[in-house]
């Protein structure tokens, strides 16, 4: 089997947390808790079930020596360099910092909320004329974790020796769809506007008689997003006939569809665009994700022992690795 050593915070833990629904055997080395969006107990639940985990010991080498995979994440590129990183002969080798290991930046220290703001996120992020937003939980960590054990699985699958620099910014600024391209090669800097996406109208949250929806209707949807919100007759209306338009009566546009869908509850909408084969998203509850048919009968949830001996369901994969039984995942102390 294949062993993965872990060390370090949230991004590392959800590479490893990656690794052992790939049926890796996973040790975490435990090098202290930074504050967690939600309760510790919930996210060793989350990211650390099906690990091994260890205090931080003089055994650290041994233990990176005799792994397939380590994957280590630091606040500095100099605190990697003081583990030992470089001396470590695991065939793999992952390191995660906030803005890689060279460059003037390599030792500079970074919240992910200092990361969003230097990557535009936060500019972004908000209503317009109000202050800016930050995204809750543990966006970057999370990511960059993802991008490390893509990294880390590719030099396995080929069978070659690898060291992955990964940087938390540089993941963050790949991940920013059109927004860096359109500041290169047009000199734009996109603006805030919301949940408005902008650039393609009607896009925007609204509410409905028992909560949110939200929709982002491109052209080719226009129609049938007319016959279910019951507007047909706005097909001839010259204002909207094209996207450009739309934008332009944006604020028209989305009187009209406010007062279309204030009646309407969540699961007519739904009903609705399975009808009409319009793709749009209703805001749902906790307990209503929990109770979701589609995620049972995919199989989505896994089974979590926590801590306290409580057994909870946990978000799976977005894909399955193999045709195999999902086990019980248990959260083990830390020895």
């Amino acid at each position: 089997m294949t062993k993965v050593l872990e060390l370090g915070g949230y991004a590392a833990g959800y590479a490893g947390r990656l690794f052992v629904r790939a049926g890796f055997d996973v040790v975490r080395v435990e090098q202290g808790t930074k504050p967690a969006w939600a309760s510790q107990e919930a996210m060793n639940a989350y990211l650390h079930v099906g690990k091994r985990r260890i205090n931080l010991s003089e055994q650290l080498t041994d233990l990176a020596n005799a792994a397939d995979i380590v994957i280590c994440e630091a606040d500095r590129a100099d605190d990697l360099a003081e583990l030992g990183f470089d001396a470590w002969s695991a065939p793999v080798k992952v390191a995660l910092t906030p803005f890689g290991r060279t460059g003037p930046h390599a030792n500079w220290r970074a919240s992910p909320n200092t990361i969003l703001a230097m990557g535009g996120y936060t500019n972004l992020m908000g209503d317009e004329g109000r202050e800016p937003l930050t995204l809750p939980g543990h966006y970057v960590e999370f990511q960059t974790g993802a991008v490390g054990y893509s990294a880390a699985m590719a030099a396995q699958y080929a069978q070659r020796t690898a060291v992955a620099d990964i940087g938390m910014l540089e993941t963050l600024m790949s991940l920013s769809q059109f927004t860096t391209v359109l500041w290169h090669c047009s000199g734009e800097i996109r603006s805030r506007h919301g949940s408005d996406f902008w650039s393609v109208s009607p896009s925007d949250l609204f509410r409905c008689a028992d909560g949110w929806v939200y929709i982002n209707i491109v052209p080719t949807f226009w129609d049938q997003f007319l016959a279910l919100v019951g507007l047909p007759d706005l097909v001839l209306d010259p204002r909207f006939e094209t996207n450009d338009g739309r934008r332009e009566y944006r604020d028209d546009l989305r009187e009209l569809i406010a007062r279309a869908f204030i009646d309407l509850t969540r699961d007519d909408i739904d009903e609705r665009a399975k009808t009409y084969r319009v793709p749009l998203g209703v805001v749902r509850t906790m307990d209503h994700v929990l109770a979701e048919a589609h995620l049972e009968e995919r199989g989505f949830w896994e089974t979590v022992e926590t801590e306290s001996g409580e057994t909870v369901k946990s978000p799976g994969l977005p894909f399955n690795i193999a045709s195999r039984p999902r086990p019980v995942y248990r959260t083990e102390a830390v020895q």
